[in-house]
């Protein structure tokens, strides 16, 4: 706790930085004091990490002072400076940080938890704006990265086609053959990096935004009409984005998958709730709960696939369920099974759709992206495991997931 007799410096202090926070550039000072009493204020030292790719994150920072550096490896993304934000993705879900964050020069930070903001910006408009424009501001990035990311890997096929064409000419040539089937190596693995910089670098903080922003389509009526304009333009870049990174991850990842799995030991539970805990925000918006059931089972499957088929189906059933209703997960065994159920009281769905239901969604009038089931099915699949379906007209839907247990 602060001094009582340097509270109002401190507070006058942090309010003043948060002004010029463009997440905060509409709220008035009423709320910027709130917020600035749940900021706490860290050191980190020249060289120190912030965070690491990988890790766990429910909290935002703002740079009260110094520079940090945004990288993954020794590949640099951005260097961000006094009154910059970061992390602002992890006030809404809990997933593992995209990236890594290092301090440049001795640096002071504010600290802003998930907890905290959920605190400050229930029923103020100003804030849920603010947030508005700063996805706005993110998808002109993520805009400008998927033109550089098309340039690339349009260039990468090019020269692969290329190598391909010389390895079928000169196949008697042993140490030419050697050398370019090197060369061959090595530009599918920078195509490969470049697939996992879509699907893990895009793809997240595109789930986590289109939940806020079906959400807010929805109470509309709070909005002013700006604000309704802005989350318009916002869910349609999304869904558009959302449909060509579907499509990259269904031609080229499913490839690849098959041949190389990164298969290791899964804790189905752990991961369950993991996946449950980062849809806390949105469950809370539209007033939804959900039930667990879990037994501790273990199957093998890869971490990034296994995570999206779940995140996708978790995400699916909160999407079609109306509020103040409740979405069931259960994990059993089932002979020599571990059984996923993932249930929702939504408008259920047709015998007839229900035939078609992972290649043509759309038939039963589901607003949904045409590719995703697609791809969780196909991924279910790629591991051995199975994906079902059943579901009635006004009686819900259930998705059951089986893979086999350690």
């Amino acid at each position: 706790m602060m001094d009582s007799q340097s509270d109002d410096v401190l507070i006058s202090d942090r309010v003043s930085i948060l002004r010029v926070v463009e997440i905060f550039s509409e709220t008035s000072d009423n709320v910027l004091m709130e917020i600035a009493s749940f900021l706490k204020e860290l050191k980190v030292k020249q060289g120190q990490n912030v965070f690491k790719k990988g890790e766990e994150g429910d909290s935002m920072f703002i740079i009260k002072s110094g520079a940090v550096r945004v990288h993954d490896g020794n590949h640099v993304i951005s260097r961000l400076n006094s009154g910059q934000v970061f992390g602002e993705f992890a006030l809404f879900d809990n997933e593992s940080r995209s990236a890594s964050v290092t301090a440049e020069e001795s640096t002071i930070l504010f600290k802003l938890e998930q907890n905290d903001f959920y605190k400050v910006m229930m029923n103020k408009a100003e804030v849920t704006k603010g947030v508005l424009r700063k996805v706005l501001k993110r998808i002109r990035e993520m805009n400008e990265l998927e033109g550089k990311l098309a340039k690339s890997y349009l260039s990468i096929q090019k020269q692969k086609n290329e190598i391909e064409e010389q390895n079928a000419n000169i196949l008697e040539q042993k140490k030419e053959l050697e050398a370019t089937n090197q060369q061959l190596l090595k530009l599918n693995e920078e195509k490969n990096q470049l697939i996992s910089i879509v699907s893990h670098g895009l793809r997240n903080p595109l789930t986590s935004s289109l939940c806020v922003i079906d959400l807010l389509e929805h109470e509309s009526e709070n909005l002013t009409e700006d604000q309704q304009e802005y989350t318009r333009l916002v869910h349609s870049s999304l869904r558009r984005m959302n449909s060509l990174i579907n499509q990259t991850l269904d031609i080229d990842i499913i490839e690849l998958q098959r041949n190389k799995l990164s298969l290791q030991k899964i804790n189905l539970a752990d991961l369950l709730r993991q996946i449950e805990s980062g849809f806390k925000y949105t469950l809370s918006l539209k007033k939804l709960d959900i039930e667990l059931k879990l037994e501790e089972l273990f199957i093998e499957a890869d971490k990034n696939f296994i995570y999206v088929v779940f995140d996708n189906l978790l995400s699916n059933a909160i999407k079609f369920s109306p509020g103040n209703k409740k979405i069931y997960i259960e994990l059993m065994k089932s002979n020599s099974m571990a059984r996923v159920e993932i249930s929702d009281e939504g408008p259920g769905i047709s015998q007839e759709a229900l035939q078609s239901l992972f290649d043509k969604p759309k038939i039963h009038n589901r607003q949904t992206d045409k590719t995703g089931l697609s791809i969780v099915k196909k991924y279910v699949e790629a591991m051995k495991g199975e994906l079902l379906c059943k579901s009635r007209p006004g009686q819900g839907t259930t998705f059951i997931v089986q893979f086999k247990a350690e």
